[in-house]
């Protein structure tokens, strides 16, 4: 059985307030046991943090089902 059978739905949060101690955007899958997290996007050394925080602002995530 595929994950996606599992993931009902799937939320992108930028993590403004650095969700338990993690300074990366956060994309959380929710299914019927919960709510974990599928994907962390943390900042490069060498970007800037306005750099980066442009990039989350303009990220566009997309699952595809094979």
């Amino acid at each position: 059985m595929s994950i996606f059978n599992k993931i009902k739905s799937f939320e992108f949060d930028r993590n403004r307030q650095h969700l338990f101690g993690i300074k990366s955007g956060i994309v959380w899958g929710n299914g019927e046991k919960g709510t974990s997290p599928i994907l962390y996007i943390s900042k490069p050394k060498h970007i800037s943090q306005e750099d980066f925080e442009e990039l989350l602002n303009s990220i566009d995530i997309q699952f595809i089902k094979r």
